[in-house]
């Protein structure tokens, strides 16, 4: 069975990969400090909460327990006291459940090595804000991407690189497999340098790297949606490096897509939904 650590967790588009494919595996921990995100993940992945272990708690003591805690209710700042408070205690304690049944680890800058169960893959798909080209067309200026002084929310990549090197540090046999997912401006010439920087550092760990930038079209997935995925595969040798790259090069997902008409029919849906919500918001 695979154990699978899923940071930049959201709701576990990773893990329901993994399911779609029926693969053996298991979730020993995720990381993500958005309180949505966090609640959703357990619900979908974990199902139906039980709080009778949380019976005993109190307000207060639900918010002393969550304070140690770097969450956030939007993804952009840290929740406070005060906002903890505002909560239902209903609403807290479920909080706390999810994050005790995903084995939450939730902000990345405190995460360490040592602290993570052994793991065969680990996923890091970080935050695409200050990648994306929608950024510009939002805010008329586009984002300091990946640039490690930037200290924006793309450069907790860098956190990664971190762990991976405490990995080394104290011994510790690193995960088989990398997996990440972002938009494809990671690799526009504003970005990509220091792309190629973080893939030669994984090369330099013993990575064989295949990157691939995929239309969600040809997966038979009703929505046009490009994006692009790193899988970095960890190799022992030199044969065993050539023999995963000739599997990956051999399997190239970028070489896969569907006839016309299926792209056509899947198009068609798509518009057809679009034009059902505008329906929905008028009426």
């Amino acid at each position: 069975m695979l154990k699978l650590i899923e940071t930049f967790s959201g709701i576990g588009a990773q893990a329901q990969a993994l399911k779609n494919i029926n693969a053996d595996f298991k979730t020993v921990a995720t990381a993500d400090w958005e309180i949505g995100a966090i609640y959703a993940y357990d619900i979908i992945h974990n199902g139906p909460q039980d709080l009778e272990p949380y019976r005993h708690h109190t307000k207060d003591s639900l918010v002393d327990a969550l304070q140690r805690f770097n969450l956030s209710n939007d993804g952009k700042k840290p929740l406070t006291e005060k906002s903890l408070r505002a909560m239902s205690t209903n609403q807290l304690k479920r909080i706390l459940a999810a994050i005790n049944r995903s084995n939450n680890l939730i902000d990345i800058n405190t995460i360490h090595a040592n602290e993570l169960p052994s793991g065969d893959i680990l996923t890091y798909s970080f935050p695409c804000q200050d990648l994306s080209a929608a950024r510009f067309w939002h805010s008329g200026t586009m984002g300091s991407g990946i640039d490690r002084d930037a200290n924006n929310r793309s450069t907790l990549l860098w956190q990664v690189e971190r762990i991976l090197k405490e990995y080394l540090e104290i011994d510790r046999k690193l995960p088989r497999f990398l997996l990440m997912e972002n938009v494809s401006d990671i690799l526009s010439y504003q970005n990509i340098d220091n792309f190629n920087e973080w893939q030669a550092f994984l090369r330099k760990l013993g990575y064989v790297n295949k990157v691939s930038t995929l239309d969600a079209r040809n997966f038979r997935v009703p929505q046009s949606r490009v994006r692009t995925y790193m899988l970095s595969v960890y190799v022992g040798n030199e044969k065993e490096k050539v023999k995963v790259e000739d599997y990956l090069y051999g399997n190239d997902l970028e070489l896969i897509q569907l006839p016309d008409s299926k792209v056509n029919e899947i198009g068609n849906w798509q518009i057809a939904r679009n034009n059902l919500n505008e329906f929905n918001d008028v009426n």
